[in-house]
């Protein structure tokens, strides 16, 4: 995407709820795309055909595959109405922690972002996630954090040493015992390691879109060894996933508590599956 060809024109109120038209794609698409979240919609807002108009969240992704697999129920919304993720990355390499920072800035000054239906005027933006491993970036996410990344609409959400230590705790909470060879190899080896460890420890592997349905267990299990350092990023073995998918679970469930029950649609089909 190119940020110097965005325009920005002003709505003819601040207060005007934008009706929005959600083309869902023919194919599931990996290459670079902009997500957004617009004016601040009640949960109560329905539009005129009786469907409720989606909150949506902006989700600028180091990685390309496993974080889109994982959020692709709220990207394409299969059975999820009240929450919609327009997602963002770069195909082939994702993007390192300057890169985001550099869009996200070039967001905010434009005032606009351009998805593949429609483009968003951006007078208000209900979230936006930025999400990147610590990996090999240390420095980099260090000299953002000291210049204070996080502000009231965007939000950084790391993970120590990459995405997977939060695919880990969906299932696993013990990573001291089975992941204890990680702190004593060479940082660079760390992800690559990681992967390979949860694929072993987890029968068939971990699959990310079915790590959505284990979100709570993620969430209680990772809490438990979160710590940052004193740039305020996280050791290893934690993540600040935690923090955005407890924000998406809220804000699902405070429209008649979706997220919960389509969980429970789903344990339901498989159980049926199984007879």
């Amino acid at each position: 995407m190119d940020l110097s060809k965005l325009t920005y024109s002003k709505g003819s109120s601040r207060k005007a709820l934008r009706k929005a038209t959600f083309l869902p794609p023919a194919k599931e698409e990996t290459n670079s795309k902009v997500l957004a979240n617009i004016e601040d919609i009640p949960t109560s807002y329905s539009k005129a055909d009786g469907k409720l108009s989606p909150h949506l969240v902006f989700v600028l992704s180091g990685g390309e595959k496993r974080e889109r697999d994982f959020l692709s129920e709220l990207i394409y919304q299969r059975g999820i109405r009240s929450l919609k993720v327009v997602f963002m990355s770069k195909k082939g390499q994702g993007l390192h922690p300057y890169q985001m920072q550099q869009m996200w800035k070039g967001i905010q000054s434009k005032g606009v972002i351009p998805d593949d239906s429609q483009t968003y005027h951006l007078e208000s933006i209900d979230k936006v996630f930025l999400l990147s491993d610590v990996d090999e970036f240390y420095e980099q996410l260090k000299k953002i954090f000291n210049d204070n990344a996080d502000t009231e609409q965007g939000q950084w959400i790391v993970s120590n040493p990459c995405f997977e230590i939060w695919l880990y705790y969906c299932y696993l909470n013990n990573p001291k015992k089975d992941l204890e060879c990680l702190s004593s190899i060479s940082i660079q080896k760390r992800s690559k390691t990681l992967k390979d460890l949860v694929a072993k420890l987890i029968p068939g592997g971990i699959d990310p879109r079915k790590a959505f349905e284990q979100m709570d267990v993620g969430i209680n299990n990772s809490r438990k060894h979160y710590k940052v350092d004193k740039n305020s990023i996280p050791v290893l073995f934690a993540t600040q996933m935690c923090e955005m998918a407890q924000y998406l679970i809220d804000t699902m469930n405070q429209n008649s508590n979706e997220y919960t029950k389509h969980i429970e649609k789903i344990v339901q089909w498989r159980n049926k599956m199984k007879k």
